[in-house]
């Protein structure tokens, strides 16, 4: 069993199958559960929060980006200005879409995306390392 080691720990929005993966990196993993999110942001102060895109589409957060369900999309709006506040980074799994109506688009300005064709997937022009964080996210990142 994973113990919470305040940095090593993420809160995040996914399939259960990606937080295992993390899990099984190492991380501490806490779902981003409707209704407890931003509790969970100011009580653990974990080390990120991802987001993965294709989440949204399906399970608890389905709707969030349509009008289907406006109170998740409040929710999950709420949850990166919490994480912002935190000074958390905020990561993204997958696409950004174009549209800049789109409520991710809103958002992209605080979110680090992690998809390939993007600098964290691929890696900086610099040639900074990534941090383990970022490694253990391109694996499960689709």
């Amino acid at each position: 069993m994973n113990e919470y080691t305040g940095r090593r720990g993420v809160v995040v929005l996914s399939s259960a199958g990606k937080r295992s993966a993390l899990r099984n990196d190492g991380y501490s993993v806490f779902p981003a559960v409707p209704g407890l999110i931003n509790e969970t942001l100011r009580i653990l102060r974990p080390g990120a929060l991802v987001l993965d895109g294709n989440a949204l589409d399906e399970g608890p957060w389905a709707g969030a980006m349509t009008d289907a369900s406006p109170e998740l999309l409040t929710e999950l709006t709420d949850a990166v200005a919490t994480a912002r506040d935190l000074e958390l980074p905020i990561y993204w799994l997958g696409e950004i879409p174009a549209d800049p109506e789109h409520p991710p688009a809103r958002l992209a300005e605080h979110l680090l995306v992690v998809t390939p064709g993007s600098e964290l997937y691929e890696g900086t022009v610099e040639g900074a390392p990534p941090s383990r964080l970022v490694r253990a996210l391109r694996t499960i990142v689709s």
